[in-house]
């Protein structure tokens, strides 16, 4: 078949199409017929054998040869084989020849969800990525489908005692107190088991009332690496307070609402842990709604007990007074880095001046009542706040209004922060329910430049609209409170983000946004987008938010 023969069925081959509805689509058959056009046989002592093979008919004509195949290529990295000429590798297979840099990668993972996908990749990122997801474990009552949760939760663990050993640190705010018969034992007997396993266990926060039963108190108290524990004070007919000094390394103590089944045997608890060879607790906290229980006599016994304290919180104990307070920060001396507490009218809290020596006290945070409210002229004299001692290293302030919202003047403020702490210092400020105005917040942000954090409530969102010294601040984190009314809008917010350069979250109200900013378009400009808040762990104005 000559030239032309061939050219001319190739033509033809090319015009071939396949009716598929509305348009036509090409076989393709020309380049089949063009790659056996173009075929030539091997060559035999430098001479073409394709006409030998031709003409004579007891020669079989080899087939064209199928094209080979494209090189393989793999989805996940692989590691560096010898010879590296012959396999293509991913060019992540330096990750695996670096394995401490697959942490560094993975950090960046928060959501669980996320964290369950990663681990399918291989076996290593499987360990490293299960070692987060159950680092830190939680269940909480404002989530959605927290019963199903729990259960399914605690059914996982106790079957798989291995999991169990990877938990740092379990937060348990939610419990189905309505399940009954079997289902409460049965969960009971789960939780107990997968508590019992759990020997890494450092941090355990318990606090759903009337969920804790004596069984599950012992197999905590028998952990020999939990440090810090929240729980539940209803402890009558619930479990023996007397186990809580039975713990060998508990170092902070957090205790909600507490009966007085508690109370009996909590001096007897701080002095039990106060006799182990470690020493006694390092933090404390006693938080009530409102209760008498917890006085100054109380407080007193215990102080001899508590010399290596560092955080004291007392919240809602309405018969605590200065002279308890006192008596413990005398014996814990120097140690003390975080103090909480309500300075209640009758407490004299609010006078601090005479407070012991704190050189190391980092944090302290104050919840107020004003003395003699005025409703019809609602304005914070200098007389209404805390007088304070000299703390040079205050770092982190919260003053919270209780209940009420006064205006904070200026002056006040002013009156308020000469006798606080060294502007260079300070880091994070919060003044909840104390309502600013403009030129009160220019001066927070001026005369403090190292300051990173800041919550405060305004009377307007004009107040941080026209306020030019947040263009030039470096805010981290920045949240306002204002009526709902005059409270500043998402764009507000998206906007204020754009001037503030350093600024990854900011709120309002119960509003709280991530910041994020990325290269838009091919001009180089910085967009930046606010993201409801979707990380695992809690923002900052929900730890310093009290109602």
């Amino acid at each position: 078949m000559d030239e032309d023969a061939l050219r001319t069925i190739d033509d033809e081959l090319r015009a071939i199409r396949l009716d598929d509805g509305p348009k036509l689509v090409p076989l393709r058959l020309d380049k089949m017929f063009l790659r056996a056009r173009q075929w030539r046989p091997p060559t035999t002592n430098g001479a073409s054998s394709s006409s030998t093979a031709m003409n004579d008919r007891n020669v079989q004509v080899e087939r064209p040869p199928t094209p080979p195949r494209s090189t393989i290529i793999y989805p996940l990295p692989l590691p560096l084989p010898a010879n590296t000429k012959e396999v293509t590798i991913s060019p992540l297979w330096k990750l695996f020849q670096y394995p401490e840099l697959v942490p560094s990668v993975l950090e960046h993972f928060d959501q669980p969800k996320d964290l369950a996908i990663v681990a399918r990749v291989c076996k290593d990122w499987c360990r490293i990525a299960r070692k987060r997801l159950y680092e830190y474990i939680w269940v909480r009552p404002w989530e959605d489908g927290c019963h199903f949760k729990l259960v399914l939760l605690m059914d996982t663990l106790h079957k798989n005692p291995e999991l169990c050993e990877l938990v740092h640190k379990l937060d348990v705010r939610f419990f189905p107190l309505a399940a009954r018969g079997n289902e409460r034992s049965e969960l009971d007997d789960q939780v107990q088991q997968a508590i019992s396993h759990m020997y890494n266990l450092r941090s355990l926060v318990w606090t759903r009332d009337r969920s804790i039963n004596p069984s599950l108190l012992e197999k905590v108290s028998d952990l020999d690496h939990l440090r810090s524990l929240e729980i539940t004070g209803h402890s009558y007919r619930y479990y023996d307070p007397a186990l809580l000094g039975c713990m060998p390394a508990l170092e902070d103590l957090r205790i909600m609402m507490p009966d007085p089944n508690l109370k009996s045997k909590l001096v007897d608890a701080v002095k039990e842990l106060d006799k182990r060879r470690c020493g006694g607790l390092r933090g404390l906290g006693i938080i009530c709604q409102s209760s008498p229980l917890i006085d100054d006599a109380i407080l007193k016994v215990m102080a001899p007990h508590l010399k290596a304290l560092r955080r004291l919180t007392l919240w809602g104990c309405s018969r605590v007074t200065r002279d308890g307070v006192f008596t413990i920060l005398d014996e814990a001396g120097d140690n003390v880095e975080e103090l909480s507490l309500d300075a209640l009218p009758h407490s004299r809290l609010l006078d601090l001046s005479l407070a012991p020596r704190l050189p190391r006290l980092s944090t302290l945070s104050l919840t107020i009542t004003i003395p003699h409210p005025d409703p019809a002229n609602p304005i914070a004299l200098p007389s209404d706040l805390p007088t304070l001692p000299t703390l040079p290293s205050l770092t982190s302030f919260h003053l919270t209004l209780s209940a009420a919202h006064y205006f904070l003047p200026l002056s006040t403020y002013v009156a308020l922060q000469s006798q606080l702490f060294t502007p260079s210092m300070v880091r994070k400020l919060s003044l909840i329910n104390l309502v600013i105005a403009q030129e009160t917040l220019t001066y927070i942000i001026q005369s403090n430049p190292s300051l990173e954090e800041l919550y405060v409530s305004v009377n307007g969102r004009s107040t941080i609209l026209n306020c030019e010294a947040l263009e030039n601040c470096k805010l981290r984190i920045f949240h306002v409170n204002a009526p709902t009314q005059w409270s500043p809008t998402s764009e507000d917010l998206r906007s204020l983000a754009e001037k503030m350069k350093w600024l990854d979250q900011i709120g309002a109200g119960n509003r709280v946004y991530e910041v994020h900013r990325k290269l838009d378009g091919d001009d180089d400009e910085v967009k930046v987008e606010l993201c409801r808040w979707g990380r695992t762990t809690i923002p900052g104005y929900f730890q310093v938010w009290r109602a």
